[in-house]
């Protein structure tokens, strides 16, 4: 049985990886801290409304690759439909 991660540790551990990692890092943070705004489901699990917000708090996930991310959601979620 695995033990529950706290998400503030995962958000600090994701944030680091970003910092050595690829280009889109960054992006890729913004679009879990998107996915977490546009979902109802997900913003009633406070690990999850945790952990975008800690990771929202990092400094190289910008307001703008945020709705960037928003609108990439939107727009597939359209085609889906």
């Amino acid at each position: 049985m695995n033990a529950p991660v706290d998400p503030t540790q995962l958000a600090s551990r994701l944030g680091l990886a970003a910092e050595s990692g690829t280009g889109d890092a960054y992006y890729r943070l913004s679009r879990i801290v998107a996915r977490v705004l546009v979902s109802e489901r997900l913003q009633q699990r406070p690990k999850w409304r945790s952990l975008a917000a800690n990771l929202a708090k990092n400094p190289g996930v910008e307001h703008r690759l945020v709705h960037q991310a928003i609108g990439w959601l939107n727009r597939a979620a359209a085609a889906r439909a």
